[in-house]
């Protein structure tokens, strides 16, 4: 991890993924027209307030009510309640824009109610008729508000009876232009600078095999917000963050700083310990209630989905302990990656590891990872996955987002659990348990980590890795950096002799010490605790799809060469476990077919039958999803800008 020093002092962030990190192809960009139409406000109020809703609403529409507000209105509070109709379900009742589908027809009544910060308080209300006519629109789920300066992202659903051929997006009404990339079904743009909150309007057609098409147009508000260009993610991390996240439990004793200095567009200092301790100062034993009393979120269905880890996942223990190394958790819709920051001492999760339902994962940011390109002229891949008992334990293939289907609650806990491990390993290495007591409370997360090293420092230096090669071809495929001719040319043969003699358990462990620190205590307790194991292969990136493997090892972990770095990892990080009894008891290694496709050796050692991501594989214009390789990239450290 490079060092950056900010008015004398070192900004530590390290992004660990969460998302698919496959390649993408590069999107069109849809240009807007030159002049476009206003919306018409169903309400105005002048210079207070507008609100916006669609007036033909057919059964099985999706709808949204958009409210913009003049920048001299500012409030502390807004909440949206349903009146009157037939009970439909939306997630972001605390937001300027609401968005639902409308099963059935029939009267419906809408209000909102909002604080200002001038004390004033407002009220009003919305009220459409839903035809009795079934819709064959196609649905842009959801319609939301975004801050200016932020990415927005909008998916458009269709008829699943048919075969879709192409996707048209374009911006149809706003005050303000927007010019969209288009990835199919997806459609992705930047929120321009806005001194007053503004509307636009972006229409989705989805043109089927059988000559037919369908549209659907939604509602995204560009919220005029306040951003202090030197805090720290408008800054340093390229980001303007929501405005809407919100401290969960709103009795937390912890409340107040946690708004002020976790996850906002001001925040610039690093806050004391005085004021935000690590847990782990406070509760030895932190019971739930004191790990959600320092949550962050930006829907209130994530908080939900992270108590319901807490109590009932078989690693509830272990994540209550090792979050005592961190003053908060941040899960919001816009985090991605996700990663740990010594600026704040806490952890922020992508919140599309945590969904159920698929109205809650309408809410998420589909946006693409901005690393999914870095290494694409290279010949090779080096993909991972975690298996159990022969199959893929992390089942991304069995929920397509068209079949809208419900997540079980083992799945949810499949996508968590190594996420959780890993970044608090990073959060358990800038602070061991060992270290707690000893921090005075006048220090920050950030001075404590620029004044005392990291464990990793000192474990890279006693157990360092050897392959400069694989080091830089990893700057390249996590850094972005721009790879050499003689980096092009290495096979996945070549790279697999590189990799393999070595001592690092993932690819991703070459991008920086602290991600191979974090890495190996990731990979142990997925396979102590829950009996999961790694898989790690160099494979071939060739055209036909097949991926035929250079090199690949399943619980790569028991290396000998490996054993002592485990074990020496796992003793600071969490000296709870006996790592050195444990170690002998784990399964070991088994070796892949050279040659043989990546997908068709999942069950080692076994017959093998062809599972879901195989099948996917093989069907038409196929390239690598998270369906296939659940995550290309796992992630990279993200080194702020200097300025």
């Amino acid at each position: 991890m490079r060092n950056l020093y900010i008015l004398a002092v070192l900004l530590t962030l390290s992004a660990c993924g969460g998302g698919s990190g496959s390649s993408v192809s590069p999107a069109p960009v849809v240009a807007p027209p030159s002049s476009l139409p206003n919306i018409t406000p169903y309400k105005s109020t002048a210079g207070q307030y507008k609100l916006f809703t669609a007036q033909e609403i057919d059964m099985g529409d999706s709808v949204s009510i958009a409210l913009t507000k003049d920048s001299s209105l500012s409030f502390n509070a807004l909440t949206w309640q349903q009146i009157s109709g037939p009970t439909v379900d939306f997630l972001a009742g605390h937001t300027q824009v609401i968005g639902f589908d409308v099963p059935t027809s029939g009267d419906y009544e809408f209000r909102f109610s909002a604080t200002a910060t001038n004390g004033q308080t407002l009220t009003d209300s919305v009220s459409f008729s839903v035809s009795a006519q079934p819709t064959n629109k196609a649905n842009i789920r959801v319609d939301h508000a975004v801050s200016e300066k932020a990415n927005v992202s909008l998916r458009i659903d269709g008829d699943n009876t048919k075969t879709a051929v192409e996707w048209q997006w374009r911006q149809v009404r706003g005050s303000v232009a927007v010019s969209i990339d288009a990835q199919d079904a997806y459609a992705y743009f930047d929120a321009p600078e806005v001194n007053n909150d503004e509307i636009v309007e972006i229409e989705g057609t989805i043109t089927y095999q059988d000559g037919t098409s369908s549209t659907d147009a939604a509602f995204v508000v560009i919220k005029n917000v306040t951003i202090d260009k030197d805090g720290y993610f408008p800054r340093y991390s390229d980001k303007v963050v929501t405005t809407d996240a919100f401290v969960y439990r709103p009795s937390s004793p912890y409340a107040a700083a946690l708004r002020d200095c976790v996850y906002n567009n001001l925040v610039k200092a690093s806050c004391t310990f005085q004021r935000l301790p690590l847990i782990g100062m406070i509760n030895e034993d932190p019971s739930i209630d004191d790990i959600m009393n320092r949550l962050v979120v930006s829907h209130e269905w994530m908080g939900q989905r992270f108590e319901d880890f807490l109590r009932n996942s078989i690693t509830a223990s272990d994540m209550r302990k090792l979050l005592r190394a961190t003053t908060a958790i941040v899960i919001s819709y816009d985090v991605r990656p996700s990663f740990y920051w010594t600026a704040t001492g806490a952890i922020y999760l992508d919140a599309a590891n945590f969904w159920s339902t698929p109205q809650e994962r309408d809410t998420l940011n589909t946006l693409p990872d901005y690393r999914s390109e870095f290494g694409s002229q290279l010949q090779f891949l080096i993909p991972w996955r975690y298996i159990k008992d022969n199959e893929y334990y992390i089942r991304n293939a069995d929920y397509p987002r068209a079949e809208r289907l419900t997540k079980s609650f083992s799945a949810m806990e499949a996508s968590v659990t190594w996420l959780m491990y890993h970044e608090l390993g990073h959060a358990n290495d800038f602070f061991p348990p060992n270290r707690w007591s000893s921090i005075n409370r006048s220090q920050s997360p950030l001075s404590y980590a620029n004044s005392v090293d990291a464990n990793s420092t000192q474990f890279a230096n006693i157990y360092p890795l050897t392959s400069e090669t694989m080091r830089n071809l990893a700057q390249v495929s996590f850094m972005g950096e721009t790879p050499t001719a003689l980096q092009k040319s290495y096979t996945a043969q070549q790279v697999g002799q590189f990799f393999s003699p070595d001592s690092a358990p993932a690819y991703y462990s070459y991008s920086t010490i602290r991600e191979d620190y974090a890495t190996l205590f990731e990979r142990f307790m997925m396979l102590y605790r829950l009996g999961v194991s790694a898989d790690v292969a160099v494979v071939e990136a060739d055209d036909l799809l097949t991926y035929p493997v250079a090199f690949g090892q399943r619980d790569r972990i028991k290396e000998a060469d490996i054993q002592q770095r485990v074990i020496a990892v796992v003793e600071q990080v969490f000296p709870d476990i006996d790592a050195a009894q444990i170690y002998p008891t784990l399964p070991n290694g088994i070796l892949f077919e050279p040659g043989e496709s990546y997908f068709d050796q999942v069950q080692l050692g076994q017959g093998q039958k062809e599972d879901k991501a195989s099948q996917l594989r093989k069907s038409p214009n196929r390239r690598l999803s998270e369906l296939d390789f659940i995550q290309y990239h796992q992630g990279r450290p993200i080194t702020p800008k200097t300025q």
